[in-house]
């Protein structure tokens, strides 16, 4: 077993999906603004700022990025995730995986503000060694809002994590690619988000919990 095993969020621990479509299209709502192909063009998972690159690539700025950001967070963090569910099986392994030695960290594209409110509202907070978002670096000019190969790259220095030591277990192509550009070894779920070509980046697939 690894030392260090990463786990994204969205799709991997929990099938969120319908809370955060929700709150995307009350944020839209807020702004005015309206996405025919949204249903279809949307995909949980990628970060706030690459969703609105690929639904209003016209409209996008880092200013609308922002605005986007900080409506969706009044909708998304305090709504008590009443869709979210966790997918069965899944926490039990985390568990296991500690309890064999293992250090588990969350590494998510989510805004930190939702990642942390959702890990109390299942606790996780006491399961998880740590939770690592996308934005939680924003304040540092040197660094600003990190993709998530980036994040991976500042946590694993942060952590003192090798990558022969490490494991990203995921459910998307932005999961595996982080993996692949720190020289870490990842693991697909079947049971998320992504489709079957991206699932076939990663360096193997599991079908059930027990399997990771």
């Amino acid at each position: 077993m690894k030392k260090f095993c990463f786990f994204d969020l969205d799709g991997t621990l929990a099938d969120t999906d319908r809370d955060i479509r929700l709150a995307w299209k009350a944020a839209l709502a807020d702004m005015g603004l309206s996405c025919e192909d949204f249903d279809r063009l949307f995909v949980t998972g990628p970060s706030i700022d690459d969703m609105a690159r690929r639904l209003f690539p016209d409209r996008y700025s880092e200013a609308f990025a922002a605005e986007l950001r900080k409506r969706f967070g009044e909708h998304y963090d305090g709504d008590g995730f009443p869709s979210t569910r966790e997918y069965p099986g899944v926490i039990d392994r985390v568990k296991a995986m500690k309890a064999a030695g293992a250090k588990v960290f969350i590494v998510t594209n989510k805004r930190f503000a939702g990642a942390t409110a959702m890990a109390r509202r299942f606790g996780w907070d006491g399961i998880f060694d740590g939770i690592y978002a996308s934005d939680m670096y924003a304040s540092d000019p040197a660094t600003g809002k990190l993709a998530k190969p980036a994040l991976l790259r500042r946590v694993m220095a942060e952590l003192g994590a090798r990558p022969e030591d490490s494991v990203m277990v995921g459910d998307t192509e932005n999961d595996f690619a982080a993996a692949a550009e720190n020289g870490v070894e990842s693991v697909a779920v079947s049971w998320g988000y992504g489709t079957a070509r991206e699932r076939s980046l990663a360096a193997r697939t599991v079908d059930a919990p027990g399997e990771i």
